[in-house]
């Protein structure tokens, strides 16, 4: 409880000390190359889920998604935000595992973000994604909050990417080398 309190109160000295000039603290940094971002690449992955849909086979629908489409994809929802909460967003796909990184912004403080995210399919065949680890500028946000920022990232997942899986029911999903495999069936 100790440990919590003096995370919380080096916070709270960072935003006092950000009010009086801006301030960029260091922060983890990417966990691979930059990926190339592009309007075409945003537009595959949606054309993807369109053209799996109608060329499903016996029902069953199978895609796979790369690094720079997920990544195009997000950074163009972003950018249409007036004060989005990363900017710069580079998704890599590796080890079973969704990490996404980008430039942070509170007040007058910058630093970077990354947040690794873990994919389970819920019984009723939706994805529900849950944060394993964050990190804000040099501070890893703590274990008590990782549940409720999980809640409020399925919430936004929900609105932002459930409309490109609508009408499949999703069995499994394989992450690795830069690439994420879904495999469901039509609803």
């Amino acid at each position: 409880m100790q440990r919590g309190i003096r995370l919380w109160l080096m916070i709270a000295s960072l935003v006092a000390v950000s009010l009086a000039c801006d301030l960029s603290v260091g922060g983890p940094t990417p966990p691979g190359s930059p990926i190339p971002v592009s309007t075409e690449a945003a537009g595959e992955l949606q054309e993807l889920w369109k053209n799996a849909i109608a060329s499903a086979s016996g029902g069953e629908v199978s895609v796979v998604i790369t690094e720079a489409q997920i990544t195009s994809y997000l950074g163009l929802k972003l950018s249409q935000q007036t004060d989005p909460p990363l900017r710069d967003v580079q998704v890599y796909l590796r080890d079973n595992k969704i990490q996404i990184y980008g430039a942070a912004k509170a007040g007058n403080v910058s630093t970077t973000a990354l947040i690794t995210l873990a994919v389970t399919i819920t019984p009723e065949g939706n994805a529900q994604f849950s944060i394993e680890k964050a990190d804000f500028g040099p501070v890893p946000v703590p274990a008590e909050l990782l549940s409720s920022l999980s809640s409020a990232l399925n919430e936004a997942l929900t609105g932002q990417f459930g409309s490109l899986a609508t009408g499949i029911k999703i069995k499994s999903v394989l992450i690795a080398d830069g690439n994420m495999g879904i495999v469901g069936t039509v609803k």
